[in-house]
């Protein structure tokens, strides 16, 4: 999961940003689940909570080209919280 705050004025170019993120890692290998989330009572709190199939599909995820084009723009416009891995118990 990764949390992130984005001022108002870059919202909309990062809810792009997002769509085509999302659009893209949901047909990568491992993928299990790829879900951006908006916070209902603040627009500006956004949430990608991923799923993948182990670790190395993660690592591998993120050395694609659109991942690394995205998330370069994505860092100029909002201001991410450190990702947070979970491993699944039951």
């Amino acid at each position: 999961m990764v949390g992130s705050t984005v001022p108002t004025e870059h919202l909309d170019r990062v809810l792009e940003l997002y769509s085509r993120l999302v659009a893209e890692t949901r047909k990568e290998p491992g993928c299990v689940s790829y879900e951006l989330l908006q916070r209902q009572d603040d627009p500006r709190e956004l949430m990608l909570v991923e799923e993948w199939q182990s670790q190395e599909h993660l690592d591998a995820h993120t050395r694609t080209p659109h991942f690394v084009a995205i998330v370069g723009e994505l860092d100029q416009l909002e201001r991410a919280a450190p990702a947070l891995i979970y491993n699944q118990l039951l």
